[in-house]
């Protein structure tokens, strides 16, 4: 689980998707308003609530979005991901 805030909107908590040690998706409904909060190249703050088989630690970060792409298959079909890289762990 991914955990977001911003200002003046709700915390948003998406489901993680591909985490790595250098980055991770989240899986995004296409009618979230977090689509329009996120652009590729912003960074964000945020919290990352990783299984206990994760390859990245539970803890907040700062992290860039890499891509805003629409899933074409599978169980997420027209739902999107939002790919993102850490940058550092401040927590």
């Amino acid at each position: 689980m991914a955990e977001f805030k911003f200002d003046d909107s709700p915390t948003y908590q998406l489901k993680l998707q591909d985490v790595s040690p250098n980055g991770a998706g989240v899986i995004v409904r296409p009618d979230s308003k977090f689509l329009t909060l996120v652009a590729v190249g912003q960074e964000l703050n945020l919290r990352l609530l990783a299984p206990d088989n994760s390859q990245i630690a539970t803890g907040d970060y700062t992290a860039i979005v890499e891509h805003v792409s629409e899933l074409g298959e599978g169980p997420y079909k027209g739902h999107f991901v939002v790919g993102l890289s850490t940058l550092k762990k401040v927590s």
